[in-house]
């Protein structure tokens, strides 16, 4: 009875465990990006403070592009990493179930 109970939960305990993982990478990308978000806004705001003349503002707003680009190209990486940790999972949880089916 044991044995089989057993052999009933090893494929949950597995996608349990790859869930989780996942998640906790998942949930690391997304951190990452909040903190350098918030760097980032709190340095636009300091910049934006510090504006004076025509030349300041021409400057401040070219760093906006900058930031813009960097911003944008840094989400870029993040949605690839993210879609890569998914069809990792969907990857082995499907070998996890049909090693559970054979």
């Amino acid at each position: 009875m044991e044995n089989t109970f057993e052999k009933l939960v090893e494929p949950l305990k597995a996608l349990n465990d790859l869930t989780f993982r996942s998640i906790e990478q998942i949930t690391a990308i997304q951190l990452k990006a909040f903190q350098d978000n918030a760097k980032i806004g709190m340095y636009a705001l300091n910049t934006a403070s510090e504006i004076k003349d025509i030349d300041s503002l021409k400057n401040y707003m070219e760093s906006q592009i900058a930031v813009s680009q960097y911003l944008s190209d840094n989400a870029a990486v993040d949605v690839k990493e993210i879609a890569e940790l998914s069809n990792s999972l969907a990857t082995d949880a499907k070998e996890v179930v049909e090693k559970s089916i054979i």
